[in-house]
């Protein structure tokens, strides 16, 4: 019998949507696929993922030899234990054992990330950045931030850190989505920027926000808030590069170097203001779920974490 090519999956679960991506041992993505997720887990997660990718493992008759997911949640160092899970739909007992039920389902090693450190290893090795050390900032939803050191994501003595959007530098009379109150995201994130555009009718489009009312109050402030978050993460880690992208970041007429002058305003003269670099993020779809497969295929079949080639989209 014809021994099976090996592939690596790569999973990135949003609350919407989750996408879904094979890579080879050379780097090769030869398939990547979105479905809701809300079909996908409706008979529960281990047989919803293992469905979505068995299906594909079949169709192109090749061996899976390492499943990296991504959740949009604090995931332990130990890189399988899901700590928390705010904007998926999961109950604690889906999330008991998780990755040993996959492990058991997909006969092949499964680890967890945090998702934000999926678009961080694709766009580090989209810039072949990956010996050195860099920062970045997606401002979405909230203010998802990653950090990579030594050839890999940081993720700190309990595989959470990075947790930008959650330092006391906010709107100390709200409350944040953590359970805290004053966290930078209750002034500074997607959902900040959509709870002020709500507050009274207007007569242009939320995508329009940067286009239209960008000297608004509550927008300065806003491009304030980054500046100094941002700013402040690089004074700490003194990185080479700085990666800047996320859904507000990718808005029509985002005034990006505005940002990047904000930026520098508070960086430590003469270094790192001197040195540093700041890149613009991909925003292509399927990026976390590349960037998962990326990190399954450097984990688990020893690969060299070179960028990958275009994906074919299902």
């Amino acid at each position: 019998m014809q021994k099976q090519p090996d592939v690596v999956a790569g999973v990135d679960m949003g609350a919407t949507h989750i996408r879904f991506c094979l890579q080879t041992g050379d780097g090769t993505v030869i398939h990547c696929e979105k479905q809701r997720t809300s079909e996908v887990i409706s008979s529960g997660v281990v047989i919803g993922v293992t469905e979505m990718i068995n299906a594909q493992l079949q169709h192109f008759q090749v061996r899976c030899r390492g499943l990296m997911m991504g959740f949009p949640a604090l995931v332990g160092k130990d890189k399988r234990t899901i700590i928390s899970t705010p904007n998926l739909p999961l109950q604690a007992t889906e999330l008991f054992d998780l990755a040993g039920k996959l492990e058991d389902a997909l006969s092949c090693p499964v680890e967890f990330s945090r998702d934000v450190n999926l678009q961080l290893s694709f766009d580090v090795v989209q810039h072949n950045l990956q010996q050195q050390q860099v920062l970045a900032a997606y401002l979405g939803t909230g203010m998802g931030f990653a950090i990579w050191l030594n050839g890999a994501p940081w993720t700190g003595a309990h595989g959470v850190a990075g947790e930008l959007g959650h330092i006391p530098q906010g709107d100390m009379t709200r409350h944040c989505g953590c359970g805290n109150t004053g966290c930078l995201e209750t002034v500074c994130s997607g959902i900040a920027l959509k709870r002020w555009y709500e507050q009274q009718p207007r007569e242009y489009a939320i995508g329009e926000i940067f286009t239209v009312a960008r000297d608004e109050p509550f927008v300065q402030q806003l491009l304030a808030h980054a500046a100094r978050a941002i700013a402040t993460s690089i004074n700490l880690f003194d990185p080479d590069a700085v990666i800047l992208g996320g859904g507000v970041m990718d808005m029509d007429a985002f005034p990006r170097e505005t940002l990047i002058a904000g930026i520098k305003q508070h960086l430590r003269r003469p270094l790192p203001y001197e040195a540093v670099r700041f890149i613009t993020a991909s925003s292509s779809a399927f990026n976390g779920a590349q960037g998962a497969a990326t990190l399954a295929r450097c984990q688990f079949m020893s690969s060299p974490c070179a960028a990958p080639a275009p994906a074919v989209h299902g």
